[in-house]
């Protein structure tokens, strides 16, 4: 391969997104409020908005219910429950970096069995904590969530115009004329739960829990935080020589941190997030294990000696 290949092979990977610079190009005329009409004049704005609000609205009723056509064209990691995907990073996360640390450092006494025992110790207590963490947060989240909506019925039926006027506050925010607000709450208040959970979510910004959240979140955060710390645990069991355990970790705990901070960037951001951030995200969760692992080494060290 030659040096200019080899050049833009580098360059490649940092550049930026065909999303992101397509999106830099867009900011100016969205912040001066321009629409894609282009050049039109008034009236065939007018005609051109109609006819897309008439397309939209029939596509929408089209696609009532199809919410399995919509995952499909998300991408492979938005078929999974955001939620679920958001405790699985936060069990790894501390999973891959605070049991490095932990077994780093008990390494330094230089006992196999020592660090095998404390980090078996660790790891079974971390992920009992963090699952219940994980559970009394949701539990919190579900109970906060129904008590809200338990406020929102009652207050319904004894100050309806008061919802009303919290869903008509939502509308004016997004700049809704007056007439649409009416129309639209006119047609709410035949579903009085339809308002409510319009109400519920778009103005206090919440999102139903799942039914089960709680088992399914301790669940999820207190295997993956196990499961991340046995990553850098493993390497001890197969090396007598606890130097070399350390060695063979480190090296294992590099790959999988970057790895994972590679992986974690793809579902946090999308398929179509940069490379090059993806990289970056890699090379902070490289750096910020190192120094987990060799600050826990370093006192370790000193204390011992």
């Amino acid at each position: 391969m030659s040096l200019v290949a080899i050049k833009n092979q580098v360059a490649g990977l940092f550049k930026r997104s065909n999303s992101d610079e397509h999106l830099a190009r867009l900011e100016e005329p969205l912040r001066n409020n321009q629409t894609p009409y282009g050049s039109m004049n008034d009236e065939e704005r007018d005609r051109a908005q109609d006819a897309m609000a008439e397309e939209a609205i029939i596509s929408a009723s089209k696609n009532m219910g199809n919410d399995d056509d919509d995952e499909n064209e998300g991408g492979f990691w938005n078929r999974f429950d955001p939620r679920v995907m958001s405790d699985i990073i936060i069990g790894l996360s501390d999973g891959l970096t605070v049991p490095f640390a932990l077994t780093a450092g008990l390494s330094s006494l230089g006992d196999s069995k020592l660090v095998i025992t404390g980090g078996m110790a660790e790891l079974v207590s971390g992920a009992i904590s963090m699952g219940l963490g994980g559970f009394l947060a949701a539990k919190s989240e579900s109970e906060y969530y129904h008590n809200q909506v338990k406020k929102e019925k009652l207050g319904f039926f004894k100050r309806p115009e008061a919802v009303n006027q919290e869903a008509a506050e939502v509308l004016f925010e997004i700049g809704v004329s007056e007439q649409t607000i009416a129309s639209f709450l006119k047609d709410l208040d035949t579903t009085p739960k339809n308002l409510i959970d319009f109400v519920i979510r778009f103005g206090k910004g919440l999102e139903e829990p799942a039914e089960g959240r709680e088992f399914t979140s301790a669940l999820t955060i207190g295997l993956a935080y196990f499961l991340g710390g046995f990553v850098p645990l493993l390497p001890y069991f197969f090396c007598s020589v606890v130097k070399t355990g350390l060695i063979v970790s480190v090296i294992v705990m590099i790959v999988t941190l970057f790895i994972f901070g590679y992986i974690k960037t793809s579902v946090s951001l999308g398929e179509d997030c940069g490379v090059h951030k993806k990289f970056i995200e890699g090379f902070q969760m490289v750096l910020t294990g190192s120094v987990a692992a060799g600050a826990a080494w370093s006192l370790v060290f000193l204390i011992d000696n």
